[in-house]
């Protein structure tokens, strides 16, 4: 019995805190929890979230009970061209009632404001929906679209937030992040994209602040090297230190290449 025991590696998210663990494929549910908890000194009372992918263009699956526990270990073991992710998220870590809870401004808060939700349901016995039902709830009469409330921009935020990235909407100003030229860090959703004639293409990308034209370079779009199957509308786009271009005074477009990727979000990623 002892031989069909394998270990793998994860790497564990809690907030902004990631560690690498050596796991085992005979774990339990209940083993699981107990480890992280003494791991992370969390309130063994308070419930937790579990979710795992085996790569950042996966899409989340949740993890609830001793089945989906054997589906992650078995995964992660037949997985040999990356490290499973494993996250967590512990409920008592807000206030259990809005109004005790401050909302975090910008588009964090929009995450923030459906847990509470969620997480008000869940304190009272209530039947509860997908957190991205609550999301869409949150901003019925906040956004014209829904680009926000899917998936792929919420597993952003949940990424964004495991490695400490402070994500701030600056499209709609971005004279005010412009700094020698470059914008340190844009997440956005891909709105619209052609091709043109020096096989670039041309995008619009938008965050919770507005829209801007941009320009994402031929070689991102490589078969090989880049992200040809993975760039498209509704995609999200974790970009760093890219180069502005200001044709006209308050016009600006940004030049998207290869060195500014840093993570591409499937517009089919499942939150």
């Amino acid at each position: 019995m002892a031989d069909s025991i394998q270990k793998f590696k994860c790497m564990i998210h809690f907030n902004a805190i990631e560690s690498g663990v050596i796991m085992y494929n005979d774990m339990t549910y209940s083993f699981l929890v107990e480890m992280l908890v003494n791991k992370f000194e969390l309130n063994p009372n308070k419930q937790l979230s579990l979710s795992y992918r085996l790569s950042p263009t996966d899409s989340r699956v949740e993890i609830n009970d001793d089945n989906d526990v054997c589906l992650f270990v078995t995964s992660a073991c037949e997985s040999t061209n990356s490290i499973p992710h494993l996250y967590i998220y512990q409920h008592g870590e807000i206030t259990q009632t809005m109004g005790q809870t401050r909302i975090i401004p910008g588009p964090a808060g929009i995450l923030q404001a459906a847990k509470l939700r969620k997480f008000r349901d869940i304190t009272k016995g209530s039947s509860i929906m997908p957190t991205q039902d609550y999301v869409r709830k949150v901003m019925e009469d906040a956004s014209e679209d829904d680009h926000f409330s899917r998936g792929p921009w919420l597993s952003v935020l949940e990424y964004c937030g495991a490695f400490g990235i402070e994500v701030d909407a600056c499209l709609g100003n971005i004279e005010k992040f412009i700094k020698k030229g470059k914008v340190e860090l844009v997440v956005a959703v891909i709105k619209s994209c052609s091709p043109n004639i020096l096989g670039d293409l041309t995008v619009t990308l938008k965050d919770p602040s507005g829209i801007m034209s941009s320009t994402i370079h031929h070689k991102v779009l490589d078969e090989e090297k880049g992200y040809a199957k993975m760039i498209w509308v509704g995609a999200v786009l974790i970009l760093k230190n890219i180069s502005v271009f200001t044709p006209k005074a308050h016009h600006h477009y940004l030049n998207i290449t290869l060195k500014n990727m840093v993570e591409v979000f499937q517009n089919d990623t499942v939150y």
